[in-house]
């Protein structure tokens, strides 16, 4: 999908971020130290990223949630904006 047009949104808005996942092993513990991996995407049309004239729907922001126990994996947020 990332090949015919699509990206990963929280890499493209965020391109030189580290040490952001939202997934860490319990049976390892690895939560604490923060040493996980990124399984959870919002993959989206490039068109979204783009805040130009007469774009309806707009992506302002992608992010994990880790402080959201209860899982191995912690929520990820999409933000977007959808214009009138």
């Amino acid at each position: 999908q990332l090949g015919a047009g699509f990206v990963d949104a929280f890499r493209h808005l965020h391109q030189d971020a580290k040490g952001h996942y939202s997934y860490w092993s319990q049976r390892a513990g690895n939560r604490e130290p923060n040493k996980g991996l990124r399984l959870d995407y919002f993959i989206c049309s490039k068109d979204l990223m783009e805040d130009g004239d007469g774009r309806k729907v707009v992506v302002r922001d992608s992010y994990m949630v880790p402080d959201e126990l209860g899982s191995d994996h912690c929520p990820i947020v999409l933000e977007i904006e959808m214009k009138k």
